[in-house]
Order: C-alpha cells, then structure tokens, then sequence
C-alpha cells in the first residue's frame, strides 16, 4: 500500500492513496504483457532476462517466456486480476509443454517473435555479453526451468500452493504488481518476494481473525462486546501484532461465519487470565458493527471467488476479496 504523507501539519496523519486495476483503467492482459516483454531487464530486477516469445492468439502459450545468461527458461503467466490457485496450474501446464524443448525448438520461437535471421545462441550472447560470438553450448539453453506468476494481488490459497510446490523443488514464485491512481494519472509498482510465506502480511491490509467461540465461548464474547480482536496462548497471540491502525479485521465464529467487523486501533494490549500472565494479546476495533446475518465460511467462498484458510486463528485475505465481503455487507444492510 501507498500513503501520503504530509508536509507540514498533522504529521501523524496519512492518507492511502487510491489503489486500482488494469481492468478497470482499460487495460488488457496483452498490455501488461507487452509492457513487461518490452522492459523485462526492469521490471524483473532479480534477474537479468531476455525475452524469447510472447503468446499468440488462441495458441496454448504462456503469456512470455525468457531466457537468463546461463540460458535457463523463464516462464510468465500474467494476470490483471489476484492470483488464484488455477493460475499456478496453468504456468505449471506450460512448463509441461515447453519443458522438453531443445535448442532449436526455442531458436525457431525466438525467429518467430524477433523476426530476425540471427540465430539464438548469438542474439543470447551479444544481449548478455555484449559479443555475439561468446555463446553458452546450444544443450545448455533449457537444461533448467522457472515458473512466475505476475499478479495484481495474491489470496492465501495461492501463498501456500507457491510454499508447496517451493518445497517439492520446483522454482516458482509470485511477482505482485499494484497500480496506483494520483491527479487522474496512474503508476504501477512491481514487487518480487523470495519469502513469498510473509507476502499477505506485507501486502494486506485485510484480516479475518477466529473469534475463539469452539474452545472458550467467553473469549467469543469479550471480543463481540469489547469491539477487540483478540488471539491466546504462545503462537497464535503473537499473530495480532500484525495488526496496523486502519486495518480492516473480520472476526470469525467457527461453524457460523463472519458475526462482526471493524478497524484497528493499532495499539496492542496485553492482559492477564488467571496465573497466566500476557495469556491474551487485543487490539480494539473502531467503526465496530456486528452482523445481523453472519456470512458463512460457504458465503464467503462464493462472494469472494477464493479460498480461505480457516483453520488459522487470525489470516490475511486480498483486498479485492474483502472488498466483496464489504459490498455484500452494505447490500444486505441497504
């Protein structure tokens, strides 16, 4: 997120400057593409990489593929929306496809996008190089493979999938784009996260925190009637210092859904219960409403086209899924 600051009073004070889509700016996913094809060296800081093709119409391709000095493949799925698990697949099923390919299948994708009689191997060299005549062996290029997912946003589902398929040895990883309005004119941002495990807290400023009703129903309570966020014991309190002013925070009743949501404080307190000291970690939560009509784990699924990760005591959700959850939530009250 970006704020703006001010200059000289209220100090204390900032202001989120206005985050929005591609979509709704006009673009299309061959805009990003073409945007980021044409800048790569930028854009994907990381690494230095050479664009070897881009999709064509109503092929099965992924959207870039590229290559880095040691000839190693880098395969790109954009997306103008939050990445989803389906997109994982779907870079993963390209790599299925273009993971075998030999010098020369690349070297023909290469002349197909560069419209170039150069062959690949001196092209490759003179970018990275700077002497066409340097090339790396042609059974070096594709001997290794990287998949990416470039997204506006990405939900936890998505997170842990990356996790998984990180620990079975596959190199995959998310690059989170946001674009940004200020005076009518519009700035992208990207970001790559190595430990892509503390993206959401990084990223969000969304959470659902479980209200604790299935092991004490007086915490489920205090939380309702204190108008605070609250989470117990070593391992799972620690989670409520994530929490920032402003933040929107849902609270969760197992077996019912969402009861009541409001916005941190961004004080964090501790109390005492019985002989355990600092058992209880809280923050208040101002513009406090409780639910008339909980929105259960089901609702949630569906208003937000995306998986949530109940069984954690407090979790980050996308913007765009709490944004949905609030729609819903204002048109139920209207």
């Amino acid at each position: 997120m970006l704020y703006k600051l001010n200059k000289e009073k209220n100090k204390d004070k900032y202001t989120k400057v206005k985050r929005v889509t591609l979509a709704e700016i006009g673009w299309k996913e061959k805009d990003l593409e073409r945007l980021i094809s044409a800048n790569i060296f930028d854009f994907i800081s990381s690494n230095d990489l050479m664009t070897l093709f881009t999709e064509r119409p109503r092929q099965e391709e992924p959207d870039i593929l590229a290559l880095d000095k040691n000839g190693e493949l880098y395969v790109f799925e954009l997306k103008r929306w939050s990445g989803k698990q389906e997109n994982l697949l779907q870079v993963l099923r390209y790599g299925q496809l273009f993971g075998n390919s030999t010098y020369e299948d690349l070297n023909s994708l290469f002349h197909k996008e560069h419209k170039t009689e150069q062959e690949l191997s001196a092209y490759h060299a003179s970018y990275f190089f700077g002497d066409c005549e340097k090339k790396i062996p042609e059974k070096q290029f594709n001997n290794k493979q990287h998949f990416i997912v470039v997204t506006n946003g990405l939900d936890q589902p998505t997170v842990e999938a990356i996790v998984y398929w990180k620990r079975m040895g596959i190199s995959i990883s998310a690059i989170v784009y946001w674009v940004f309005e200020v005076f009518e004119e519009y700035y992208i941002e990207f970001n790559t996260y190595s430990q892509i495990e503390d993206y959401l807290e990084y990223e969000n400023n969304y959470y659902v925190v479980n209200t604790d009703y299935s092991n004490c129903i007086e915490h489920h309570k205090a939380m309702l009637e204190e108008h605070k966020a609250a989470a117990y014991n070593d391992g799972w309190k620690e989670k409520i210092k994530k929490l920032q002013k402003g933040d929107t925070v849902f609270l969760y009743q197992s077996g019912i859904g969402i009861v009541a949501y409001g916005n941190a404080d961004g004080v964090l307190k501790k109390a005492d219960e019985g002989e355990k000291i600092e058992y209880e970690y809280y923050m208040h939560l101002t513009d406090f409403k409780i639910m008339k009509k909980p929105i259960s784990a089901a609702e949630m699924k569906e208003i937000a086209q995306c998986g949530f990760n109940f069984r954690q005591t407090m979790f980050a959700i996308s913007e765009a899924a709490a944004q949905k959850l609030l729609e819903n939530i204002d048109s139920i009250k209207s």
